[in-house]
């Protein structure tokens, strides 16, 4: 083989070598990257684990809607469900429904497993793989998380053997401001808005409430 020959296969070697190498490492950085990209709906989570106190309020129209709100080891929700009202406030292990048309109230003891309820339903799905996309909604452009689950934030689609349903978390920045749930050709959206206002006088029994 001639000189000239070898210097040429030297160098397409050469090449070959640095493109291998070149490849491998921004794959490598790629993985790395994704692998520690923290996704809004675990800095959502983290940010509500650091709150001692915070109001979460889900709406579908004003006969459909969910509020909660949370201040230190209290809790209150109020849940409206096709115009029906309930209202829990959870204090001291127990539970305790509201009953405003009677002025009384019944004890659940030893039951307080909504206590932790939006920290509890972002926990469960915060490590689960999901996919981004964009849409507009009423006019704006969103980013979103798409997981392919339902949450327990769905007010009106239920969970049924085979079926395939997916959530979608619309952001502006890191604040959640939708909430889609997707069952095929039924969809339920929800307009969210978390605040730091909470009235302390949420988490009381009235006092003139008599235990039913």
């Amino acid at each position: 083989m001639s000189k000239k020959k070898k210097i040429i296969l030297i160098t397409v070697v050469t090449l070959i070598v640095l493109a291998i190498v070149v490849g491998l490492v921004c794959l490598f950085v790629s993985k790395k990257s994704g692998k520690n990209e923290m996704s809004k709906i675990q800095k959502l989570y983290n940010s509500l684990q650091n709150k001692n106190s915070y109001s979460f309020t889900a709406t579908l129209d004003q006969n459909n809607k969910f509020y909660y709100a949370k201040l230190d080891n209290k809790a209150y929700t109020d849940t409206i469900y096709q115009g029906n009202q309930s209202k829990f406030v959870i204090k001291d292990g127990n539970s305790y429904l509201l009953a405003d048309d009677i002025k009384g109230y019944y004890t659940y003891a030893n039951n307080a497993v909504d206590l932790n309820k939006i920290e509890l339903e972002l926990e469960n799905i915060k490590d689960e793989p999901y996919e981004n996309g964009t849409e507009k909604i009423e006019n704006k452009n969103y980013s979103y998380e798409e997981y392919k689950t339902i949450t327990g934030f769905s007010l009106g689609i239920t969970s049924e053997e085979g079926k395939e349903i997916k959530t979608r978390f619309y952001f502006k920045g890191d604040k959640l401001e939708y909430i889609k749930t997707i069952d095929g050709d039924k969809k339920e959206l929800l307009k969210v808005e978390i605040s730091n206002d909470v009235q302390s006088n949420l988490f009381e029994i009235p006092s003139n409430y008599k235990e039913k």
